[in-house]
């Protein structure tokens, strides 16, 4: 038997991964929780106060924000950025009394625009509300402060420029009244000269007319509309948000280890991950409880199919012993009408009736098989060969003869050998079988455990029919080492559909 590792599971193996893991997941989520609260506790609280400011326009009044119907537009996105800016940064400042560097200070300052508006809100951030509602003043003013320099430091380049203008415009005219005044009346030149003073004192009248205009124009840069208040609450952390994320990394994290777990595990968990770890297939699923004797039921039938299936079936442990698995397939192969005998081949806890002579007593020649073979109470068709008197190691071939006179009475036989890992008995038992089963206990079983077993069968060209899934085996207390169940820990005695529960000697 070529014993490989299939390829990993589908989505439904991961889901019941993580069905199995849930403890896994809810300690993990708790935990992110809880991470998420402490992290919350010590971060510093951040509050945010908010100044709405209106823009207008430095020249005239008839501006609106970019994409209006009016001539002019004011670039709120160019303003939003000048807010930030180090002049800006500078200003408040020395509005706020501090030495913290302008860069710094414009690094908690955000501006936002509202649709289809002409105003900017200005929030800033500290550690304290009051901070928070006075760094968003100050970058309040200090940009409409700004603003307003830089409108009327427009204001006196316009001006500069237009009383320079006049300048010339003022030495052209006089230039032109003298030569007037020597020029022949009714002249051609005399004429031409009078329309260019004319022309000239128009000129000049223009400019001062806009000269008055641009030192008389009051120039607005915007306005305060909503000053900031002192915040009640703070906006960081949010509890909310770092709760629900502690909860998602949490839960991220637990799913992560609970499908390591199924993925790396070394001890079987599913009848899925048993076959895709070490290619045995699953021949039967026992629950605990009262379902358990009807799965065994079910693989009775599945292995007496066809020419009445193996006269001597091997029950090999697999991390535990196999024999509370070989005596209750004992004991449904009896109850189908079968002459059946249970070899209990295993001396830990296997026997049904230690204190009776069982195969070692048989093999050393102090009793027939006959005698040895005791009825198992409530279960007619039953007979149980206990291991008999501890004598050391079994002679194998005397043990083979037994066997063949057995299987010339016809007797459907169940050999339950010792754990697979105790040494070579198991494998040397086994070969004496027609065909074997390994008794993989879930939970206590390890998976190269259950490797390891299938490679000693595939070895001595036993027949590997499969492996049966039981409830996990008990666990010494002191040593840690597995033990097979007592006669009262066998799980679902008593069935329902199968007939009379398993007698005492039939309880592994």
């Amino acid at each position: 038997m070529d014993v490989t590792t299939p390829a990993p599971g589908d989505l439904a193996d991961h889901l019941a991964a993580l069905r199995r893991g849930w403890l896994v997941l809810a300690c993990a989520a708790l935990l992110g929780l809880i991470a998420a609260g402490v992290v919350t506790t010590l971060l510093p609280h951040r509050y945010r106060a908010t100044t709405a400011v209106l823009v207008l326009p430095t020249g005239a009044q008839d501006a609106n924000a970019a994409g209006g119907r009016t001539k002019e537009s004011i670039n709120l996105d160019t303003e939003a950025q000048l807010v930030r800016s180090t002049a800006v940064a500078a200003r408040a400042r020395t509005l706020l009394h501090v030495t913290t560097p302008p860069a710094q200070l414009a690094g908690a300052v955000d501006v936002s625009v509202p649709p289809n508006s002409t105003v900017l809100q200005i929030a800033y951030s500290a550690t304290d509300p009051a901070a928070a509602r006075a760094g968003s003043h100050a970058f309040a003013t200090a940009y409409l402060a700004n603003r307003a320099d830089s409108a009327q430091a427009a204001t006196n380049a316009t001006v500069r420029a237009l009383r320079e203008q006049a300048n010339r415009v003022n030495a052209e005219l006089r230039s032109t009244t003298g030569k007037l005044a020597n020029a022949e009346p009714n002249s051609s030149t005399h004429a031409l000269l009078d329309a260019q003073r004319r022309n000239l004192t128009g000129q000049l009248g223009t400019l001062g007319n806009r000269i008055n205009d641009a030192t008389t124009r009051a120039t607005s840069a915007g306005r305060i509309i909503t000053d900031a208040a002192a915040p009640t609450r703070p906006t960081s952390p949010s509890v909310p948000v770092n709760l629900a994320a502690g909860l998602l990394v949490g839960l991220f994290a637990g799913a992560v280890a609970a499908l390591a777990a199924a993925r790396f595990g070394r001890r079987v968990a599913t009848a899925a991950d048993l076959t895709r770890r070490t290619g045995v297939p699953v021949l039967s699923d026992v629950p605990a409880g009262p379902a358990a004797a009807r799965c065994l039921g079910r693989l009775r039938n599945e292995l007496s199919a066809g020419d009445g299936g193996p006269a001597v079936l091997a029950v090999v442990g697999a991390g535990g012993s196999g024999a509370a698995v070989a005596a209750r397939l004992a004991a449904a192969f009896a109850r189908a009408g079968q002459d059946t005998v249970l070899i209990a081949a295993a001396g830990d806890g296997c026997p049904p009736v230690p204190d009776r002579p069982g195969l070692t007593d048989v093999l050393a020649g102090t009793i027939g098989l006959p005698t040895a073979l005791h009825p198992a109470d409530g279960e007619p068709g039953l007979a149980v060969l206990p291991a008999g008197s501890p004598t050391g190691a079994l002679p194998i071939p005397a043990v083979g003869a037994v066997l063949d006179r057995l299987r010339d009475q016809r007797t459907t036989v169940l050999l339950a050998t010792p754990d697979a890992a105790d040494g070579p008995e198991a494998q040397a038992l086994a070969a004496l079988a027609d065909a074997a089963i390994l008794a993989v206990p879930r939970r206590t079983a390890r998976y190269a455990a259950v490797r390891d077993a299938a490679e000693q069968l595939h070895r001595v060209g036993t027949t590997l029919l499969g492996a049966v899934l039981t409830a996990p085996t008990g666990i010494d207390t002191e040593t840690g080492a597995h033990r097979a169940p007592a006669a009262n820990e066998v799980e679902g005695a008593a069935d329902e559909p199968e007939g009379a529960p398993v007698g005492a000697s039939a309880r592994a």
